[in-house]
Formats: structure tokens, sequence, C-alpha cells
């Protein structure tokens, strides 16, 4: 069941292993009545029928620490000499919210170099978090999709969400909502 699920190009992850471990479990009903399916459990087992995780998809980035180091730098100049308080130093960041994307690793035996992959889901959302460098400013959460009408906020009204949501054909951030 589980090779014949990654073979059609589905990954699978530690915590699938531990729910069918326990599913078969209940149905032949023999071994320990306590058995939990832990991570421990899982641990051992991938290390009894030597199992790894690969990689099936995704991009290896690295960051240029160069300039981090020149940034930080820069960025003590500015405080100290705009004697800058926490409260007035702001930092935004940006992130995917990719909610129909499989898992990027599956489990492999060691024999297996590599395993059918798939490509990634580009139905996404993206979230921007803000906040003053003391933390005693917290701006609203902003949610960017597609759709300006998104079928599950049908019976409700969007004014009533805890983050601001707005829409952007790519679900990106762009200028103009960055500055509204």
């Amino acid at each position: 069941m589980v090779l014949s699920t990654k073979n059609k190009g589905c990954p699978i992850s530690g915590p699938i292993l531990q729910e069918k471990a326990l599913y078969f479990r209940n149905e032949i009903n023999e071994g320990e009545e306590d058995f939990t399916a832990s991570v421990g459990w899982l641990d051992h087992w991938k290390k009894r029928y030597g199992v790894r995780q690969l990689e099936i998809c995704g991009e290896k980035l690295s960051a240029d620490s160069e300039a981090v180091v020149q940034f930080c730098e820069k960025l003590k100049n500015l405080i100290k000499s705009e004697n800058l308080t926490p409260d007035q130093i702001y930092n935004c960041d940006e992130t995917g919210l990719n909610f129909k994307t499989l898992p990027s690793k599956t489990l492999a035996s060691r024999e297996e170099k590599a395993a059918p992959g798939h490509k990634k889901s580009k139905e996404r959302l993206t979230v921007l978090a803000a906040s003053n460098a003391s933390g005693s400013h917290k701006l609203k959460l902003t949610v960017i999709g597609k759709s300006a009408k998104p079928r599950a906020f049908k019976n409700m009204s969007i004014s009533t969400l805890s983050a601001t949501y707005t829409n952007q054909k790519n679900a990106w951030m762009d200028k103009q909502i960055f500055l509204n």
C-alpha cells in the first residue's frame, strides 16, 4: 500500500506512516494494546527497514551572508544616528501560504536515489505581518488571495475577519496593496 502510493507520485511522510501503523494495529488487533505509533517508534522503524527522507521538489537557495552583515551594520548606524527607539522601528515580512501543496519530501529505502515527484500546486495566499521592534504595535495581518470574493467568505462579511483581506491576480504583494 505504501509503495504503491509512493509510486503514484504521492509523497509519504512520517505522520502518514504513523496513521497507517495505527490503522493496521486496530484492523489486525495484534501487538501491544498501548501502541501509539510515536515518533520514537517511527525513528526505530525507519532505521530497521533502511528508510530515509528524499527531497522530491523545491529549490535550494542560500542567503548572501555578506549582504546580511552589511545590512546589519548600516541598520545599527542608522538607529544610532537618528536616535530611534524600538517603538519607532518597524519590520514586516510576507510569506506564501500554499494551502494545497503536498509535502516536498517522501520516505524511501536506502537503495532508492530518487523518487517520483509532483508539480507544486500554485494555489496560494500571501500573508503579510508587521510589528514595531518593541512589540507594542502589531498591525493586523494582511491576507492576499486571487479572488475578490472567495467562496469561503460566501456567508460572511470580510470586515468581520481578524485580518485584512485583499486580492491581486497572482495573490502577490504589490506596491498598491503595500501602500494601502
